[in-house]
Order: structure tokens, then sequence, then C-alpha cells
């Protein structure tokens, strides 16, 4: 029937043909659960997503898995050939899988859902990329809290990550406009500043604490420029 392949009647289950192999025996059709006998495409997206998630997880723990499970005591510099081996082979294998695919629906028909398994291999990436861009923005809204001038001035951080000032900052800002105000307004509210933190054409530091986002590489700081009447004229979050 159709282009030639044939699939076993289960009772109760699929008519003739589930779409899902070119030969289908009666032993799976009975034990595939419900949902994947009426959608092979589904079938396929998550074989997909099952090859890829496992070698994605098996990239990025290797160095657990060889030194906690297996006792290797290495480092990636030291890798024994076969692991070196068995880790190409675990970057490549999604990719070699989806070409194959890609080829058996080509020689065997449209049984082989090329673009759901693809579809399913790209997802672990997709995951872990929107996570990297999307919980950094959730963290922070997270530490948020309402300005405090005597936890500014302490500038307590219990923790390093996440000092008060870093947590303040944004409700400070929201809150009061210090364009136009005087400078000892300024000191009264945040105190004095960081004097070993001054720097050339900025009156006055305040160090906040690690660069927020992804990659908390460098440091955030609050700087503010004072007029020669003592007034505000800029003030803004340095990065560096």
């Amino acid at each position: 029937m159709g282009k030639g392949f044939v699939v076993a009647p289960v009772a109760g289950t699929l008519g003739e043909t589930s779409g899902l192999f070119p030969t289908v025996s009666p032993v799976y059709l009975s034990i595939m659960p419900p949902l994947l006998r009426r959608r092979p495409t589904v079938s396929w997206f998550c074989a997909g997503t099952a090859l890829s998630a496992l070698c994605f997880w098996s990239l990025s723990s290797w160095f657990t898995i060889a030194n906690d499970w297996l006792g290797l005591r290495i480092t990636y510099d030291t890798r024994p050939w076969w692991l070196v081996s068995a880790m190409t082979t675990a970057s490549l294998l999604p990719w070699l899988s989806l070409g194959l695919v890609v080829l058996l629906r080509r020689w065997r028909g449209a049984a082989y859902r090329a673009t759901a398994f693809g579809s399913g291999i790209l997802a672990p990436y997709l995951l872990a990329i929107g996570c990297l861009l999307l919980l950094p923005t959730l963290d922070d809204h997270w530490h948020r809290r309402g300005f405090d001038a005597a936890l500014w001035k302490a500038n307590r951080a219990a923790d390093p990550l996440w000092p008060d000032r870093l947590c303040m900052v944004d409700d400070l800002l929201a809150h009061v406009t210090f364009v136009g105000l005087p400078q000892e307004h300024v000191v009264e509210l945040l105190g004095p500043g960081d004097r070993d933190r001054a720097r050339s054409g900025w009156d006055v530091v305040y160090e906040l604490g690690p660069q927020r986002g992804a990659f908390r590489m460098d440091k955030e700081s609050l700087a503010m420029r004072f007029s020669r009447d003592g007034r505000v004229v800029e003030s803004r979050i340095l990065v560096d």
C-alpha cells in the first residue's frame, strides 16, 4: 500500500499504518504510548531531543563523570585518547544522526520525519541559550529591593554577588532625580563616596558590586559629576 511499506494492524490501536517507520512490528506498536502511536512527529521530536540532551549533558558533565564517577583524576589537557574520542563522538552524534534521517527520508519516504528530529536536536541548545539570556534578568529582579540609606552607607555584602548597593541602586534611581541636586544633599543621602574609586572626570563614585548579566567579570559603580556651584550635572552607572 502507498509507497510499499506494510504495518501489521493492532486491534484498537492504529488501523493500517502508523507513518512512523517503514515496518513496525505488532509487539512494538502494542507497547508504544498512545500519543506516540497517533503522533509520529512527536516521536521523532522526542527522539531528537533525548539524543541531543544526552550528548549535551555528557559533554557538559565530562569532568564529573571522569573524576567523581570513574575516579580518573584527570584534567582537560590530560584526557586519555578514548575519552577524547568519546567526547568527539558525543559532539557529532546528533548531527550525524540527523544527516542519516535526512538520507533515509529521501530514500525511504516521508515516514522518516527529518524536520521533527532536527527540531528535537536543536531544542536543548535553544533552551540553554534561553536560560543564559533570561535567567540573569530574572536573578536581577529577584534580588532588587527598596533603597535604605543606612544599608547603602554601610555597604555590606552578605552575598558577594549581590551587595546591598547593587540590590538597591535601581530603586534609588527610580525615585531620586540627581541632576540639579546639591552636593551636600547627595552626601547626606549616600555618604561621601568611595574615594579610592574616584576617577578622572567624576567627582564622586559609589562602588555597587559585580556587573549584572550572564558574565559577571566587571564591576558596576554609580558615578556623579558636579558643577562649579556644587550641583549634580550628570549621574551614571559605570561598568569597568
